[in-house]
């Protein structure tokens, strides 16, 4: 008796939501299991159809800029002028702590899974340092 291998067949439709998860930031080989569909199909499709994260990242421009103007970016900025105020803000940690879980949950819902656990890890060191500077 031969042994047939079964092949999936996936539609247009499951591979639009793979294309959207997997751009929206989740691992490869969580969407595979997510949708049932092989890991080096994925990653030959993405490629193939030109939707790694690689390839997004240069369409949208987001390499770093080098040598750019003397004025550092917006994020450094807000650093600066928070080192040059004389005493640091006051934050309740309960509020800073449920209102990171709730832009997480809004982050979740926009389909851009990897800015939402990037937060969440971030919520979690807040918590276990349990503010003790404050």
């Amino acid at each position: 008796m031969e042994h047939y291998r079964l092949r999936k067949y996936r539609g247009p439709e499951t591979w639009a939501q793979v294309r959207k998860a997997y751009v929206a930031g989740e691992s490869a080989p969580s969407v595979a299991r997510r949708f049932d569909v092989g890991l080096a199909n994925l990653r030959r499709r993405a490629m193939a159809e030109g939707w790694t994260r690689k390839r997004i990242a240069e369409r949208l421009d987001l390499r770093p800029l080098r040598g750019g103007a003397d004025d550092p970016p917006p994020a450094l900025m807000a650093l600066a002028e928070l080192e040059a105020m004389p005493e640091t803000p006051r934050i309740n940690p309960h509020a800073a702590l449920s209102k990171a879980v709730r832009r997480a949950a809004w982050l979740v819902s926009q389909g851009k899974a990897a800015e939402a656990t990037a937060l969440l890890r971030a919520a979690e060191a807040l918590d276990r340092l349990k503010w003790a500077a404050g």
